[in-house]
């Protein structure tokens, strides 16, 4: 496999064009997600940030599991960007209605801000109660998250901090 999915809630911007395709040297972004597929002026503005020599595809979720699960992101390093831990979810599903035993390789949850119910877990990943259960759902379907905000920073395994994080999330929000 030469494909990684990262979770960003920006999606593309200048930390994924410099700290990661740069480095890895990928050659291939795709932005997945149904409203960016679903707005012309955002994907022309996504294909003149990308630098010429990457190819850009904006995809709903629907055709990024297509495409996963035919392989067509096996033979050409990859980055494909997802805002949010709920449309992995998705992807996740869809790809399993199409082919049940795919195993996606580990995600990495690299960005999501500060909104209303979010809590400060690392420098730059806030989560919510809800968000936890979509993660206690990932690792039943066998997915593993890593945090991580550039490529040669340390991973921290989330599934297996996930009891801790739920806590610190119930403490801050006055659950617990």
């Amino acid at each position: 496999m030469s494909y990684i999915i990262r979770i960003d809630d920006r999606l593309l911007h200048g930390q994924v064009i410099e700290g990661w395709i740069k480095p890895l040297k990928i050659e291939k972004l795709v932005v997945s997600s149904d409203i960016v597929y679903c707005d012309s002026l955002q994907k022309n503005l996504y294909l003149i940030s990308v630098p010429e020599n990457i190819e850009l595809e904006c995809l709903s979720l629907e055709l990024t599991a297509e495409k996963i699960s035919a392989g067509k992101f096996d033979k050409i390093k990859t980055l494909v960007l997802i805002s949010s831990l709920k449309d992995l979810y998705e992807l996740v599903l869809k790809i399993r209605k199409i082919f049940p035993d795919y195993k996606l390789p580990p995600v990495n949850v690299g960005g999501i801000r500060h909104t209303e119910g979010r809590v400060q877990i690392y420098k730059a990943l806030f989560l919510s109660l809800e968000e936890i259960q979509i993660i206690k759902k990932l690792e039943q379907l066998g997915i593993t998250l890593e945090y991580y905000v550039l490529p040669e920073d340390p991973r921290v395994l989330i599934n297996e901090k996930i009891s801790q994080i739920e806590e610190i999330i119930e403490r801050k929000l006055g659950y617990g």
